[in-house]
């Protein structure tokens, strides 16, 4: 987080090569998006907000001190897919996690397909490749 004093950005701005946002907000200017792999119980590495900070002050050269570091945890998977269908040999039970930064962009579509097989429907798309025994 950044301190952006008289209000630099009025919007999120992506630096899509830089794979991150800088959002403004009421504690300052938070720079983020990229993912870090290295356990929950890892610290985080300091390299990649210095990356990002780095990135961002060129881009907003008057953006202010540096006000805080944040780390959050996103289920991602592996390979990047969410895990999406129901448990085999469970029946009635079904899995819907793991869509890393993309949650609330696909939460809509898959608790469609969650609402078609609980109710017995076809959801119309193949869910194999989202199958829990993909691993």
């Amino acid at each position: 987080m950044l301190d952006h004093g008289a209000g630099l950005l009025t919007r999120p701005v992506n630096l899509y090569d830089g794979g991150f946002y800088m959002t403004p907000m009421a504690g300052g200017l938070r720079c983020a998006g990229t993912v870090e792999l290295g356990g929950l119980d890892a610290p985080a590495d300091p390299r990649r907000a210095e990356v990002i900070e780095r990135q961002a002050r060129r881009l907003v050269p008057d953006a202010g001190a540096r006000l805080s570091d944040w780390l959050g945890f996103r289920p991602s998977m592996p390979d990047s897919l969410p895990v999406l269908g129901a448990v085999p040999g469970r029946p009635g039970i079904c899995l819907n996690f793991g869509h890393g930064h993309l949650g609330l962009t696909l939460a809509a579509v898959c608790g469609g397909v969650i609402a078609d097989l609980v109710s017995g429907d076809d959801p119309g798309v193949e869910l194999a490749p989202f199958s829990a025994t993909r691993f």
